[in-house]
């Protein structure tokens, strides 16, 4: 299951009009909950919100029920906090040698946790996509850069390092805004200041290690090439992470005369 928030956003600035509207969702993992069985990942929606304050979850994911499975069998191994990254590899591979794959799956996933608090906040895997995605990794690639004017640009975006926010009951929160802008190839920004997009509030009992966005633009009064820029901040932490697509809005006869082309 996913968690999603939506939120829409729409400027008017000096040069160009954008429109924008985001979908989001973390990946949550089946781990080991406070009881010793795998906490199932609960479905909960967000509610759209104005920029910049969200609006808070429309609810929170369940606690799973007790399952009939011993706490000794899936709770994860001791590490000292100060073990190195080759210290947690090598527990990782001692348990799966001894058949232990609930404590190895929960030390992957703490060995991750530690890669990602090195790394800090960051985004990757950022493409142009067909339409909207309908999970984590689950999409259609776009092909091609170039849109008519006014079509619809899908985009979307992988998210890792983000801060957990501990809340009451065990939740975890998660929190990041959005925004965007058009900057021509030569550099200059084309619209007057970033385009705030909104933002997103996910609570989870979980410990989501990545998870995605999937956010739609939509561009009037924009003729050539430009380098689409997104900028995903966590609210947590203050860091920021951003990632460029470049886009072409026009008619492939249009693009063809620009490369010097006849048609």
């Amino acid at each position: 299951m996913t968690l999603r928030a939506f939120v829409r956003a729409c400027a008017s600035p000096a040069v160009i009009a954008l429109c924008a509207s985001l979908a989001a969702g973390m990946a949550l993992p089946v781990a080991a909950d406070s009881h010793g069985g795998p906490a199932e990942n609960a479905p909960g929606e967000g509610r759209p919100s104005p920029a910049p304050a969200p609006a808070p979850a429309e609810g929170r994911p369940a606690p799973a029920p007790a399952p009939a499975v011993s706490a000794e069998a899936v709770a994860a191994p001791v590490v000292a906090a100060g073990d190195s990254l080759a210290a947690r590899a090598a527990r990782i591979e001692a348990l799966l040698a001894e058949g232990r794959s609930d404590e190895a799956i929960a030390a992957a996933r703490g060995f991750m946790n530690s890669v990602t608090a090195q790394t800090g906040f960051g985004v990757t895997n950022a493409q142009l996509i067909t339409g909207p995605a309908t999970g984590f990794g689950v999409y259609e690639p776009r092909r091609s850069n170039l849109y008519m004017p006014g079509e619809s640009v899908y985009a979307y975006v992988e998210v890792y390092g983000f801060s957990l926010s501990a809340q009451p009951e065990g939740i975890n929160r998660l929190q990041f805004d959005v925004a965007f802008t058009l900057d021509s190839l030569d550099g200059q920004q084309m619209t007057e200041a970033m385009i705030p997009m909104g933002g997103i509030q996910l609570d989870s009992y979980s410990r989501p290690i990545d998870g995605f966005f999937h956010l739609t633009y939509r561009v009037s009064g924009a003729r050539g090439a430009f380098n689409l820029r997104t900028t995903v901040t966590d609210r947590e932490s203050g860091e920021t992470a951003q990632f460029v697509l470049p886009v072409e809005f026009g008619s492939y006869e249009e693009r063809r005369r620009r490369a010097g082309k006849t048609p």
